[in-house]
């Protein structure tokens, strides 16, 4: 049975528990970050952590743990799960209880919880995979923060389209990001990824960084219509890695097929990781 990280303590998973009073659950209010592990060593770490502390700084939750104390309590509860091959570790920062149901307290939960990596269909990277649009922005962009009622929704109607992730659009018909995905479009050999209105991936930057050595890489708006005559697209992500986007909406995408420019950066990010996993 796994272990978790739960407010100062490793627990059984069927004991993992916080009170009804933390404001996670009343309010929904709380930051979370969203780790992998490649042969048990988790892939970018301190870049993860430090997100996680802005995401925090952005809807005002303080935090008594240093980036370090968050560290050290991920390895450890890595090493109470050794045997789970590889993990997505999720690390949780909670409002807190609160005596008025309303105002944090100062009294923050943190929680670490693994679980195993669920594979993903291989059709989805040889053949690429459809996207719908969603009219919707993200309140605070850039906080991942634990309230995915809107995005839940957006997926759920993504999925009833045969698609697999749905791209947010703003009222200015802008292309922002995915429900979990970051967005990314080439236009002959110009890589561009939105900049504004997003959370920003941590695949996502390595993406921008390896992508110099090949492209000319561009941040900024992308409009739903300059979107649509992209000649190629892909969604990024965590777990997701790299996925060719063929379809958008009824719209096909290049010749409904993963480009070569794609090709190139998959296997970038590839090698990418390779040279982590051996260092």
């Amino acid at each position: 049975m796994k272990i978790y990280y739960v407010d100062g303590k490793f627990v059984f998973q069927n004991q993992a528990v916080i009170p009804v009073d933390d404001l996670a659950i009343l309010r929904g209010y709380g930051v979370f970050d969203l780790i992998r592990t490649y042969q048990g060593k988790p892939y970018f770490l301190k870049e993860h952590i430090e997100r996680l502390e802005n995401s925090a700084k952005e809807i005002g939750l303080s935090l008594p743990w240093s980036n370090s104390e968050i560290k050290d309590i991920v390895f450890e509860t890595l090493k109470k799960n050794e045997n789970i091959d590889e993990a997505n570790i999720r690390i949780v920062i909670t409002g807190g209880s609160s005596t008025d149901f309303f105002n944090p307290q100062g009294n923050p939960r943190l929680l670490v919880l693994i679980t195993e990596i669920k594979k993903l269909p291989e059709e989805w990277y040889q053949t690429g995979v459809k996207v719908v649009t969603h009219p919707l922005e993200r309140d605070i962009p850039g906080a991942k923060v634990i309230s995915y009622v809107p995005a839940a929704i957006a997926l759920k109607n993504a999925k009833q389209m045969d698609a697999i992730e749905a791209i947010y659009i703003n009222r200015n018909k802008d292309a922002l990001e995915g429900t979990t995905s970051n967005l990314f479009a080439f236009f002959n050999k110009t890589l561009v990824t939105p900049e504004k209105g997003i959370l920003k991936g941590i695949t996502r930057q390595v993406i921008l960084q390896l992508a110099k050595k090949y492209f000319t890489v561009e941040q900024r708006n992308i409009q739903l219509e300059e979107l649509l005559k992209a000649d190629e697209l892909f969604i990024s992500g965590t777990n997701k890695g790299i996925v060719p986007v063929i379809q958008i909406d009824d719209t096909p995408i290049g010749n409904k097929q993963p480009g070569k420019h794609t090709k190139t950066i998959i296997n970038a990010l590839e090698q990418h990781t390779e040279d982590f996993i051996n260092r």
